[in-house]
């Protein structure tokens, strides 16, 4: 039922010291940076950078994301997302974000591996 590994966003404490790893250590090239969200050129997955959260009011908004500096999750792109939400329940899964459809106009939902990392699911709409 997963498609394929969509993106990869990683929080991060400070955003040019971050930049500065994945860019001139690791060798991905720049595709778009700002204070808070930077994303990197490498293949067909995208590899984001986001800025950590500075408080513990931050913290608590949810963004079914990373908040905290060293959180990642991952993205996958699937081809239906109810779905998926209904065979990956049936098996246990729990979610934090039923599938709803998103700004960006794409469906997505959200569930969480066993230690809590955040796992989001698109499906594209056409």
């Amino acid at each position: 039922m997963l498609c394929k590994l969509e993106h990869v966003i990683i929080c991060c404490s400070e955003m040019k010291r971050s930049v500065a790893f994945y860019r001139d250590v690791l060798g991905f090239p720049v595709k778009l940076e700002s204070p808070e969200w930077t994303e990197f050129h490498c293949g067909g997955v995208k590899l984001a950078l986001r800025l950590a959260a500075t408080s513990e009011k931050e913290d608590r908004r949810q963004r079914h994301g990373p908040d905290r500096a060293g959180e990642a999750h991952l993205g996958f792109e699937v081809l239906d997302v109810e779905k998926f939400f209904q065979e990956k329940k049936q098996r246990g899964a729990v979610f934090s974000l039923p599938p709803a459809t998103a700004d960006s106009g794409r469906k997505r939902a959200v569930l969480l591996d066993p230690d809590g990392l955040p796992i989001r699911v698109t499906e594209e709409i056409r």
